[in-house]
């Protein structure tokens, strides 16, 4: 086992505060918007002090040994885990299925633009799935209400609202592909230029105030307009899914699921990769043409993973993904089920993990890697760890 030294992402939109209160360290008075803990080839984790590799990217240390570290078969780490801390909300997003990652990074390479580039789209040619799981609330939108439940909340719109005039005649015929139609109308067509948008939250702001009104699918395109008043993405947030997470629950979003973080603390597991389509409701790079192609219109969206309970362990498993996760109370012995290449942190408490090949300690903050060759761990100690290992096959629900 190694003991890592995780990467710190500091997006104007992460919280000052949320993520090193969790983890035990002093506020810098920077945004603390994510911690990195895997292997992706623009932000490995270190190796930590105090190790013989220390100073070495994991990355670099699975490459010496692909086989050892991670299995018979696999050339890298299939997933990468963060902590989030939302104080604003994140772009509109979407992240293309294996097919599109592949073709996408050739081809952005084969012209010539550089990995970091603020118009890269395509950092690696890896899929990715993503589970966000709740430590504190969170909120986010993730994938589309129904097309006649959106079409009912246009209306009350359309008669100073030229914008929402025009969606709800896309919806009108109540299907999917309605609401694609209605998407690509608000991302990339005439009928969402400066004038439209802004008579757009102007009516949403009228319907706010109405007495007696529901103010749910009003609130937050009037919201996010205070920042981005211009934004395309403002028409698109009214058609989405809104969700309020508690601590412990979890969505699974499949690629291909538009999706935008809006506030809160949470653990993120994913597949290994950092390729982003934005739409909107952020100053980076944008291509909502291609979001719309991208967006898996005939998918699931949002699922709520598989939960099952052991004992100390409460494993949530994706369907179909390249990872899983379990949340862990230790205050004995506690024998983890979860096999391959493993990545650990201590949330609370003082945790030592044991396996064949050795032990390590792991204070509040602390993670580590255990390789695949290293079999099961045992964990002994008090304290609360979260732990990501390869996925396998499970059920779910959509949502």
């Amino acid at each position: 086992m190694l003991r890592l030294d995780h990467v710190v992402k500091d997006y104007p939109w992460g919280s000052v505060d949320q993520v090193p209160r969790l983890l035990g360290f002093e506020p810098t008075g920077r945004p603390v918007a994510e911690v990195w803990l895997g292997a992706h080839r623009t932000a490995s984790a270190l190796v930590a002090r105090g190790e013989d590799d220390a100073g070495v990217s994991l990355r670099d240390v699975i490459a010496r040994n692909p086989a050892v570290c991670c299995g018979a078969g696999a050339a890298e780490l299939p997933f990468l885990l963060k902590i989030l801390g939302v104080a604003e909300p994140l772009s509109l997003q979407v992240h293309p299925g294996g097919e599109q990652a592949r073709t996408g990074f050739a081809r952005e390479a084969a012209a010539g633009i550089a990995v970091d580039a603020p118009d890269r789209t395509y950092k690696d040619p890896n899929v990715k799935p993503e589970m966000v799981y709740t430590l504190a609330s969170f909120e986010l939108l993730a994938g589309f209400r129904r097309a006649e439940d959106v079409r009912a909340s246009l209306e009350p719109l359309t008669g100073t609202s030229r914008l929402a005039k025009a969606l709800a005649a896309a919806l009108a015929p109540g299907d999917r592909e309605g609401l694609r139609r209605a998407v690509e109308i608000a991302l990339t067509g005439a009928e969402a230029g400066a004038g439209e948008l802004a008579e757009f939250t102007a009516a949403c702001r009228r319907q706010l105030a109405a007495p007696g009104g529901d103010p749910g699918p009003y609130a937050l395109p009037v919201a996010l307009a205070k920042r981005y008043p211009a934004d395309r993405a403002l028409a698109v947030v009214m058609m989405m899914n809104h969700f309020s997470l508690a601590p412990g629950e979890a969505l699974y979003l499949p690629p291909g699921t538009l999706h935008a973080y809006l506030r809160g603390l949470a653990v993120e597991v994913m597949g290994a990769s950092d390729n982003v389509l934005r739409a909107g409701l952020t100053a980076k790079y944008t291509d909502p043409a291609r979001v719309v192609t991208t967006i898996d219109w005939a998918g699931r969206g949002p699922i709520r993973p598989a939960v099952t309970r052991q004992g100390a362990i409460r494993a949530l498993r994706p369907p179909l993904a390249l990872f899983q996760l379990a949340d862990i109370r230790v205050g004995g012995p506690v024998e983890v089920p979860l096999s391959g290449p493993r990545i650990a942190l201590a949330l609370d408490g003082e945790v030592t993990a044991f396996t064949d090949l050795g032990s390590l300690h792991l204070s509040r903050g602390q993670s580590l890697f255990a390789m695949d060759a290293e079999g099961p761990i045992t964990l002994r100690g008090k304290g609360r760890v979260i732990l990501a290992a390869p996925g396998e096959k499970a059920a779910g629900r959509a949502v």
